[in-house]
């Protein structure tokens, strides 16, 4: 994995077959229909309604996306780059409503965590086509043997996000068809557009840690440890 190490990310496609793609097709529309819900407890507030929508934490009301995540094309992935010990950390559904679907500024994942941790994994798999018409993902490059850090990061309150990167860099644009995955490290910075299109931009984030991300006071656990099953 030198490019992960070299670049902070790569991006495969055709890796997710047809079945695995109907499958989170189904997950995330079932979802999409029930009210909205932007947030609260445990989780950054950082739903902004029909714009941009977390569907968070559900894996475990659908069997076979349980299975995928854990055993299937993300949780292989996952050990490709870590190694064979790898935890579940977090999933979610990401949908930026049609037309004016919200924007999410530059940031690294490690950021939201809120304290000092082991860096993790982010696979991103496109549910749609991803264009910059529907806001797709900008990425910049990121030697991790040099820069294996958190930069500091500002919460807007506006946009209910936080913010690690405001400078010139336009990053690269992933662009692909339906199934495309990006992986990248929480260490990475990213973006994504606007959804100006007519119609949801879909995706589904699933993040893999090497071990299980606890609080360094209380040791509560953030999130999920489940360890994948290859």
């Amino acid at each position: 994995m030198d490019r992960f190490l070299d670049e902070g990310y790569f991006v495969h496609e055709g890796v997710v077959s047809t079945n695995d793609l109907e499958l989170l097709t189904q997950c995330c529309d079932t979802l999409l229909d029930e009210p909205i819900d932007d947030g609260g407890g445990d989780r950054h507030e950082i739903g902004l309604g029909k714009r941009r929508r977390f569907l968070a934490h559900r894996h475990e009301e659908f069997e076979d996306l349980e299975a995928f995540i854990l055993s299937g094309t993300p949780a292989k992935i996952a050990t490709q780059v870590m190694g064979e010990k790898v935890y579940l950390f977090n999933e979610q559904f990401v949908v930026k409503g049609p037309e004016t679907g919200a924007s999410f500024a530059w940031h690294q994942d490690s950021a939201y965590v809120g304290y000092d941790h082991k860096p993790y994994v982010s696979v991103w798999i496109a549910i749609d086509e991803v264009n910059e018409q529907n806001g797709c993902l900008r990425i910049i490059s990121r030697n991790l043997r040099d820069k294996n850090f958190i930069d500091p990061h500002e919460w807007d309150l506006d946009s209910k996000e936080l913010v690690g990167y405001t400078g010139p860099d336009e990053g690269i644009k992933v662009l692909g068809p339906e199934g495309t995955v990006v992986v990248f490290s929480s260490l990475t910075l990213h973006c994504s557009g606007e959804n100006t299109s007519s119609k949801n931009r879909r995706a589904y984030l699933i993040q893999y840690s090497p071990e299980p991300l606890r609080h360094p006071e209380t040791g509560e656990l953030k999130r999920f440890a489940k360890p994948v099953v290859i």
